[in-house]
């Protein structure tokens, strides 16, 4: 039987959803220990920093247990990568057993981690606290326990092939095969300039988000182009963007009245004095602006569509395993 360890490494757990998570897990056959911190609560998290750090390299170090399955995103994981390169310093070569650790959103940093430093495989994929993790379509159900015993087999998965929608082609692209990187990309370009940063060099880089307005997402596309963090890279592909909407400042339509109400007037305008400055962009329009733009410059193909993400569907990805893209948008694990 597989035995699953599940640990709180960024934001503070519901409950009553991270109990029908777990609940689910044993139906489907699965042996689970949950950390004892894990339903805990210290300011924004389940524990400190360091006690959240401790929980996952305890059950790192267990022989018994064959997947490390993250209950929550949120925030927090980065703050644990500190801890993480001091246990490894202290392993002093010592091997550990090789195990499957999952997660998304912001257990991309912990999920790069142990595939750079460990050669774990790497599921990016739902988790139990997950309002609708009881309930995933069964094409994502079936796909994430596919993913997940091919991991623990160390088999080849059988390739799921996704249609997506090309933003940005070069003329002389035809496909690529290349390992697979990435995750939330606030939390993949926070790790810039750190010990821990990704590398996309010969790589594809995929990409999501929740609640970034069009503005910050540009802003960390050329960050992230600026730091040098898209040397090499061989195509990006972009999961969903949830909730990451235009944010459009405001002006006056006309100038202030004289006299005494001037004031008041520029401090606080009547909202009918008010308009936009400038048009309003969908989301999808914003998108394919920045990424064309990343796209060109770098003369890298990008595509869009893959249904992984924060949004309404919910497919896994086997991050680190080569997959197949060419220029008609067809994306899938390479065979």
């Amino acid at each position: 039987m597989i035995k699953i360890g599940i640990v709180a490494t960024s934001s503070v757990i519901p409950k009553v959803e991270f109990e029908m998570g777990v609940e689910h897990l044993k139906r489907a056959g699965f042996e689970v220990e949950v950390h004892p911190n894990a339903l805990n609560e210290y300011y924004l998290y389940p524990a400190s920093d360091e006690d959240r750090a401790h929980a996952l390299i305890e059950f790192s170090l267990r022989p018994d247990l064959d997947v490390i399955w993250c209950g929550r995103g949120g925030y927090g994981a980065t703050h644990l990568l500190p801890f993480l390169n001091q246990w490894k310093r202290s392993l002093r070569g010592r091997r550990l057993k090789k195990k499957t650790i999952i997660g998304f959103s912001d257990i991309t940093a912990l999920l790069e981690w142990y595939r750079v430093n460990f050669k774990w495989e790497t599921l990016h994929a739902p988790m139990p606290s997950l309002r609708t993790f009881s309930v995933l379509k069964v094409s994502e159900w079936e796909g994430l326990l596919h993913l997940l015993r091919a991991s623990l087999k160390k088999e080849k998965p059988k390739a799921e092939s996704f249609p997506l929608e090309a933003i940005y082609v070069p003329k002389d692209f035809k496909s690529v095969t290349a390992p697979l990187v990435g995750g939330n990309l606030a939390v993949w370009n926070a790790l810039l300039g750190t010990p821990d940063q990704g590398s996309t060099r010969g790589k594809i880089l995929f990409l999501e988000e929740i609640q970034e307005n069009l503005g910050r997402i540009n802003r960390m596309m050329h960050h992230l182009e600026q730091a040098g963090g898209l040397r090499g890279c061989k195509g990006i592909v972009l999961g969903d963007f949830t909730e990451c909407n235009d944010s459009v400042p405001t002006g006056l339509k006309m100038g202030p009245p004289g006299g005494p109400g001037r004031v008041g007037y520029l401090q606080s305008p009547p909202k009918e004095a008010l308009g936009y400055l400038r048009s309003s962009y969908t989301t999808m329009e914003g998108l394919d602006f920045i990424f064309r733009a990343v796209g060109e410059r770098n003369k890298i193909p990008v595509f869009s569509g893959l249904p992984v993400g924060h949004g309404s569907s919910h497919h896994s990805l086997y991050l680190g395993k080569k997959h197949t893209l060419d220029r008609k948008g067809n994306f899938s694990i390479a065979p």
